[in-house]
């Protein structure tokens, strides 16, 4: 028998086998289109401290990962974006990082680090790590890459997550169903079925997931094929054909209603037109170009019942014209000065509300601290609500406060990171008596230690904040909506303009924005959706799907663990059949 030390060099060095004339026999299929390439990932199994099946001296770790290296190389050779979570004999994560416990008494899911890095053979923080690279790299689908152990039993075997929600129960049985079927028929293997079972990777992993079980070790003639670097490119190409038919079958459709717009000044205006389809007294000018004098105009909105427009600072746009003249304000209140909005701007909104310019007025004050004291001034105050504090220096945190400030009526404050503002200081002087409370929204490293402490002296204060603009977002979550139905709007929290819309329209509907990225779900996002099934209704998404992928409602999808609706063979829940376009008009 050879030593375990030759077979792992031989199986290195396999790994560097270019086996270039095999590879343009066998890859035969032409490369998938640009709007069918994926952002795949591949997580090969065990690695490191976590060997797998060990048989005749063959670790299971490095034929995984071997077949994980080619099936990357073919992938990427039809086009496809491939992220790896181990591309060596390494342990992906040997620390205690939050990761996914059941609660018998809960009869639920809960996300926390629980002192231990776990227990043979792979501890949960190995796993969540695999799947936190998964997350953040945004994979529209995500393939484990395993092979089995036995007794005398060989072939392929695939699998998807136990859940019944569309995203598992339809996309990643579908996922799973195809790699097996090209596995199976390129490799020649025996096919062993599809089947469900929850594990954890593919549990937890946001996007649809499948765990492949290539062949078996324990099996003299599995093991021998596994060691073939032809069989290893074969199995690899069952996988990318099985990802190629996924994606051709056009697996991310529109879920949930989405406001858009062509630009960020169409979706402004869609999402005023949404909110106030009967017109409004009032609209509120900012820049869509910078964000500063914007950050504190929701509590504005909710204060005059106002929808916000965004414009270019020095260019009239069509879309902000079109929204004036169906809105029908008698009034235009610009945010920020002639630098931010031009007059010409404003002059031409005017004109086509056919307002004379008595009917304009602009709140604008030395710099963006003094704009929002101004605005805090125009919005005023309610008893027993305080005032909401964030950082001048960037709009995420403002963003997650926005929603709860304008529905509460609380006026937003902008201070600078190490000191306090001196317009908010004088704001909190000057409100003494009624003001005796805030909320700051983000954490030290926007709004410091110092900043609180001086905050402290003037007024009781509370901080709500979390590692990233993502977790901040939950914790402003946490606090401000935990009863009643929810119909969240989702924004992106890679960018402002949507994201600053959202706030307003959200705060006009009494509901909370949830953060996240194009493609992206933070995992304390996750677990706020996972803990509110039952109360969330569904989601509005704000921005087109360059901005909010439809991935991204798949994951939302399969976050809440709910039972799934009707599905069609392309994908699309059946009651979205009925409904028509899910866009938000005004129509």
């Amino acid at each position: 028998m050879q030593s375990q030390h030759s077979v792992a060099a031989r199986m290195r060095a396999a790994a560097h086998t270019t086996l270039v004339g095999m590879a343009v026999a066998l890859l035969v299929l032409a490369h998938p289109s640009a709007a069918l390439a994926a952002r795949v990932f591949i997580d090969p199994g065990h690695g490191g401290a976590y060997p797998g099946a060990v048989y005749a001296g063959v670790e299971e770790q490095y034929v995984n990962l071997l077949l994980g290296l080619e099936t990357r190389r073919v992938l990427q050779a039809r086009g496809h974006t491939v992220a790896l979570s181990r591309t060596g004999d390494v342990t992906v994560n040997k620390r205690d990082i939050a990761t996914w416990h059941w609660d018998d008494a809960e009869e639920t899911y809960f996300l926390y680090a629980d002192g231990e890095t776990g227990a043979y053979p792979i501890p949960y923080d190995d796993l969540q790590a695999r799947c936190d690279k998964a997350n953040l790299f945004g994979a529209d689908l995500f393939i484990s890459i395993h092979n089995n152990a036995g007794g005398s039993a060989t072939g392929t075997e695939t699998y998807y997550n136990s859940w019944e929600t569309a995203t598992d129960a339809v996309l990643s049985k579908r996922l799973a169903t195809l790699v097996q079927q090209e596995i199976v028929r390129v490799a020649g293997t025996t096919d062993r079925g599809v089947d469900d079972v929850g594990y954890y990777v593919i549990r937890w992993a946001n996007m649809p997931a499948a765990l492949i079980e290539a062949a078996f070790l324990s099996s003299s003639a599995d093991r021998a094929r596994l060691l073939s670097p032809a069989f290893r490119t074969k199995v690899a190409i069952g996988i990318a054909n099985g990802v190629d038919r996924y994606m051709a079958s056009n697996p991310y459709t529109a879920i949930e209603p989405r406001i858009q717009g062509a630009d960020r000044y169409v979706t402004a205006a869609q999402a005023a037109l949404a909110g106030w389809p009967h017109g409004a007294q009032t609209v509120i000018l900012a820049s869509g170009e910078v964000w500063p004098d914007s950050l504190a105009a929701a509590p504005l909105s909710a204060k005059l019942d106002a929808p916000v427009l965004l414009t270019p600072a020095r260019t009239p746009h069509a879309a902000v014209a079109a929204a004036v003249e169906r809105l029908g304000p008698s009034g235009i209140v610009v945010l920020g000065g002639t630098a931010a909005v031009a007059r010409a701007v404003v002059d031409a909104a005017a004109d086509a509300g056919g307002l004379s310019p008595d009917a304009v007025r602009r709140i604008a004050g030395r710099d963006r601290f003094e704009t929002a004291a101004l605005i805090a001034e125009e919005v005023g105050t309610t008893p027993g609500m305080g005032v909401s504090i964030v950082s001048g220096t960037a709009y995420p945190d403002a963003v997650s406060a926005s929603a709860f400030s304008g529905t509460l009526g609380m006026p937003i404050l902008l201070t600078e990171t190490d000191r306090v503002s001196p317009h908010v200081a004088a704001y909190l002087s000057a409100h003494s008596a009624e003001v005796t409370s805030a909320v700051i929204v983000g954490g030290p490293a926007v709004v410091s230690r110092d900043v609180k402490i001086a905050l402290d002296e003037r007024v009781r204060v509370t901080r709500l904040w979390g590692a990233d603009r993502y977790d901040t977002n939950v914790a402003v979550l946490k606090r401000f909506y935990v009863e009643g139905e929810l119909s969240p709007l989702v924004a992106t929290g890679e960018n402002f303009p949507d994201a600053l819309v959202a706030g307003a329209l959200a705060a006009k509907r009494g509901q909370p924005v949830v953060l996240c990225g194009a493609r992206y779900l933070g995992k304390q996002t996750r677990a706020w959706v996972l803990h509110r099934s039952d109360r969330i209704a569904g989601w509005t998404m704000v921005g087109g799907p360059g901005v909010l992928t439809h991935l991204l409602e798949w994951e939302l999808l399969k976050a809440r663990r709910t039972p799934p609706p009707a599905v069609t063979a392309a994908g699309t829940p059946a009651e979205l059949l009925e409904t028509g376009d899910a866009t938000v008009t005004a129509e």
